[in-house]
């Protein structure tokens, strides 16, 4: 297997898995046995993309389930991938399965996944939306699948037990202040803070209290956050588009999710593009009684909360990187986010 694309991180206590030769030879294993139980046979090396957080394979492969005009087997090469997560993420090919059944039009189906062994693999979903974007900055590519997405979180909203039993994490309103008091606590985390963010955010508890505490007298129920919903974990455009990478998803407030998709959409939209995003996600909500104005509210409230999501986000990695200095350092600047009037910087999370 080609070792094409690593981490420079240096890992502290342990050994990243490209580097067990055992465990590549597992890996290269399964991909061959779950490539001829779907009709695909092999047609390159793996080449394997290592981060302390996830190890994806880019697997070359003929489909033999394709035939030609004449009848013959298509030897034209396809792409699937394959992914493993760390311990902390090891629920992500359950919930890909799961969502195949829930939540159709979201999520790229896997092929084949190996809950025990957190291991998935899939088919080549397209181009990065990122790089559609890049030419051609409407909304439009994106607007679809986000009022899917929120459709699916209203009703995945039933399933609570549901995705807690797969062992998505339990980011909960509720659950914050404990969540944020633990990150700040860790050693690593306070040493990559500055000394007066470290006093500002130690006394920014009480206020996080009060902020968990208004946001869920609204009565909006968790649901299921993708966590890290950018144009580069989405892959085709419009009608087609999917999220992928689903690492960091969790049981969380509905509109925790806006926090990263206004972020990273701000440089390839305007205000009022923002706000048609910003919308979408609250729409489905309306159905429930609530009130815009409430809903609006209870965002600027939810995106007050996200960094610490995302803060927490960052300790799902393989455990030799649990100390290193990059997952600590982007925990800091997660948490120093909250200091921030609006964490967005487009207007749309300020005033909580």
């Amino acid at each position: 297997m080609e070792l094409a694309d690593v981490t420079d991180v240096e890992p502290v206590g342990g050994t990243p898995p490209w580097q067990d030769a055992a465990w590549l030879a597992q890996v290269a294993a399964w991909i061959d046995e779950q490539l001829a139980q779907a009709g695909f046979e092999r047609a390159g090396p793996l080449s394997l993309r290592g981060r302390a957080w996830s190890v994806v394979v880019r697997v070359p492969a003929v489909d033999r389930n394709t035939l030609t005009r004449g009848g013959a087997a298509d030897p034209a090469p396809r792409t699937l991938w394959f992914k493993a997560d760390p311990p902390d993420s090891a629920f992500e090919p359950a919930l890909v399965a799961a969502l195949a059944q829930w939540a159709p039009g979201i999520a790229p189906p896997p092929l084949a996944v190996d809950t025990a062994r957190a291991w998935s693999l899939s088919r080549d979903a397209g181009t990065h939306l990122r790089e559609t974007l890049e030419r051609d900055r409407d909304p439009r590519h994106l607007l679809p699948l986000i009022r899917r997405y929120a459709r699916h979180q209203h009703a995945l909203a039933a399933r609570q037990a549901d995705l807690l039993a797969l062992g998505l994490p339990d980011l909960r309103p509720r659950t914050l202040p404990e969540r944020f008091s633990a990150l700040l606590a860790d050693p690593a985390i306070r040493a990559a803070l500055g000394s007066a963010q470290r006093d500002a955010l130690d006394a920014h508890l009480p206020l996080v209290r009060a902020y968990c505490r208004r946001l869920e007298a609204y009565g909006l129920p968790a649901t299921l956050d993708h966590g890290d919903l950018h144009p580069s974990n989405i892959f085709g455009q419009g009608e087609a588009a999917l999220a992928s990478d689903w690492g960091d998803a969790s049981l969380s407030h509905p509109f925790n999710t806006l926090l990263v998709l206004l972020r990273s959409t701000y440089a390839y939209f305007d205000t009022d593009e923002l706000a048609q995003l910003h919308r979408a996600c609250l729409e489905p909500w309306l159905d429930d009684s609530h009130t815009l104005a409430d809903l609006e509210h209870a965002a600027r409230l939810a995106l007050r909360l996200a960094p610490v999501s995302r803060a927490y986000a960052w300790s799902r990695t393989f455990p030799c990187f649990a100390a290193a200095d990059e997952p600590n350092a982007n925990a800091a600047r997660w948490l120093a986010h909250l200091l921030e009037d609006d964490p967005v910087g487009a207007g749309l999370g300020g005033d909580g």
